[in-house]
């Protein structure tokens, strides 16, 4: 077997430089060296962060669809090339605004209700390729693929539209947004992608059918206004007849408390004073026992004459005289009163000049 060209040394170079041999080594490795430098670094291909790729042969053009390739370094060789598949979130808004960078942007999504009124929906909704099956969606839609969802998805939602009224998007949002975000999926999974999310962000109706539902609105809340005046009303006049029944409660409580206030206080007068006679009975028993006048028992007159000087010595501004014929009570002041007055009046007239004639008070002196 002949041997191989790594096993030549540097001596079998000089003897084939020397018998002429040495021109074809050299222009072999030097053949080769070019080839080597020029080729393997086209071989070595990177795939990008935020892609998926697929192999294409571009001599014949075939494509390998039974591997999608991830970001990184790949020994691909020269005669091959990447088909880029996008691996993040993407974005599809049907709306007359325009979007952000990077948003594909499509008209307005137009339907009809289920009454037959024409609106107008202002959507967005994101959705992600299936890495496994990003070979089977390019053997079913080459690169067109976001055309065919845009397609697919703008004919599920009309049709989605026609299922309920539109004045359900304010009233029942929630469930509404769930079913179009379900259609979604089951449109976008059939076709290899995820759908992830999807947002309803404006409706619009035609101008007469706006100012007609400003209208409708704005009577049921003008409804809704007067129901909660008179529930209002209602309940304010169930508080002043419960508030009516405790002020009557109140007032039949203390009329009440009054009369028994009242029977208590008299009842109590009644027990002081008959406390009071029963007491002064047996003080009277107790003088007519002890107090004699000479040799007998004072009489019932004696008895009440004494009980009155009993009484007049207690109070320090009574006026009282005594007399040869006894004592008796006198208002003094009064009296004094009356006959400076009538001596006044007896001067005025001119009898000053007389002596003045010195009052009595009948059988007392003052």
């Amino acid at each position: 077997m002949a041997p191989g060209l790594c096993s030549y040394t540097f001596d079998d170079a000089a003897k084939w430089a020397a018998t002429g041999k040495g021109c074809c080594f050299s222009a072999a490795s030097c053949c080769f060296a070019f080839w080597f430098i020029l080729f393997v670094p086209v071989s070595i291909v990177q795939l990008g962060q935020k892609k998926y790729g697929l192999s294409r042969n571009k001599l014949n053009g075939v494509v390998d669809l039974s591997m999608t390739y991830r970001p990184g370094r790949y020994w691909h060789g020269f005669w091959k090339e990447f088909i880029l598949f996008p691996s993040t979130l993407n974005t599809i808004e049907f709306s007359d605004e325009r979007p952000e960078v990077g948003v594909l942007h499509q008209n307005v999504l137009r339907t009809r209700d289920q009454d037959g009124k024409r609106i107008n929906l202002d959507l967005s909704l994101q959705y992600k390729l299936i890495p496994e099956k990003v070979g089977d969606l390019y053997g079913e839609m080459m690169l067109y693929y976001e055309d065919i969802y845009i397609a697919a998805l703008r004919d599920i939602l009309a049709k989605v539209g026609n299922t309920f009224a539109v004045h359900e998007m304010w009233e029942n949002y929630e469930a509404i947004s769930n079913t179009m975000k379900q259609k979604c999926v089951e449109v976008l999974a059939a076709r290899h992608a995820e759908c992830w999310d999807l947002q309803i962000w404006r409706v619009r109706l035609e101008s007469s059918y706006e100012s007609k539902l400003v209208a409708t609105q704005v009577r049921k809340q003008a409804q809704r206004t007067q129901e909660a005046h008179k529930n209002a009303a209602l309940v304010r006049a169930e508080t002043e007849v419960v508030l009516a029944e405790y002020r009557r409660n109140k007032t039949v409580v203390e009329a009440g408390g009054e009369a028994q206030r009242y029977a208590i206080e008299r009842a109590a007068e009644a027990n002081a004073s008959a406390a009071r006679g029963q007491v002064q009975a047996d003080i009277i028993g107790q003088v007519r026992d002890v107090v004699k006048v000479g040799a007998h028992d004072l009489n019932s007159s004696e008895i009440v004459a004494y009980q009155r000087l009993v009484m007049l010595s207690r109070h320090s501004s009574a006026h009282f005289v005594y007399s040869g014929g006894g004592v008796q009570s006198l208002d003094v002041r009064s009296a004094s009163e009356l006959l400076s007055a009538a001596s006044r009046r007896l001067q005025v007239r001119g009898a000053a000049s007389e002596p003045a004639v010195p009052l009595s008070l009948g059988q007392h002196e003052l």
